[in-house]
């Protein structure tokens, strides 16, 4: 990547950046936000709505004993930032040049939806996070089929599901993987099954908490569709 990329990489995560501050200076906390940042007390393998990333989270920012909102948006912003880069890195990985980095961030910084969800302490923008960093190990384990890379991706799927279950969805369609002969061996070749064991190890707590408590995250989607989704087609 050359240096017009990185300026023009470095001149969005500063308007990003001051657009948070300046949506901070505006706002007060969103009702979920004081949900995640109590889970920061309370330190469990999982709640009855989320994985326990975001407690762990809570937990760092609630060292700070501070109560102001900026304080609390601290890690959604730096994972905002990140994940502005990385898109611009995945973009430059792809075969994009300066004008399809400044395209792609451009359309990245204007997306109401993405706005919206990076500005709030929630699990989504650390998802959103972990999504995109492992498709840039994706795309990087794919040109190169270098170890390292898989190992990665693995472990920011592992950390992506323990912030958020869609990441079972980004799981599921790397699957596909297996249905190329030439990506099964080299998979096989690294001892592709050995990571995915490891991988639901570190998960396991936060299966056996669901279990014990009935699975509530569930429940808690099945009572959604019941009292809030039942009149969308």
């Amino acid at each position: 990547m050359n240096k017009n990329a990185k300026l023009i990489i470095f001149c969005f995560c500063i308007v990003k950046l001051v657009l948070h501050l300046l949506a901070d200076s505006h706002s007060g906390f969103q009702g979920d936000e004081l949900l995640h940042i109590e889970t920061g007390k309370h330190l469990a393998f999982g709640y009855e709505e989320f994985p326990p990333f975001i407690g762990l989270v809570a937990f760092i920012q609630n060292l700070f004993q501070s109560q102001s909102v900026y304080v609390h948006h601290i890690f959604a912003h730096l994972a905002s930032l990140l994940l502005l880069i990385y898109v611009a890195k995945i973009t430059f990985a792809l075969g994009g040049k300066e004008k399809a980095i400044f395209l792609v961030l451009l359309a990245f910084l204007i997306a109401p939806g993405l706005g919206r969800s990076q500005q709030l302490f929630q699990p989504v923008v650390f998802s959103q996070l972990f999504w995109v960093l492992g498709f840039y190990q994706l795309v990087n384990f794919v040109k190169t089929e270098k170890r390292k890379h898989l190992l990665y991706l693995a472990a920011f799927c592992i950390v992506g599901i323990l912030t958020k279950y869609d990441m079972a969805f980004f799981i599921v369609g790397l699957s596909s993987l297996l249905l190329f002969s030439q990506t099964r061996k080299v998979l096989f070749k690294n001892k592709v099954w050995f990571i995915i064991l490891v991988g639901f190890i570190i998960i396991l707590p936060n299966i056996i908490w669901q279990y014990n408590h009935n699975f509530p995250a569930v429940q808690m989607f099945s009572r959604l569709y019941e009292k809030q989704l039942d009149g969308i087609t």
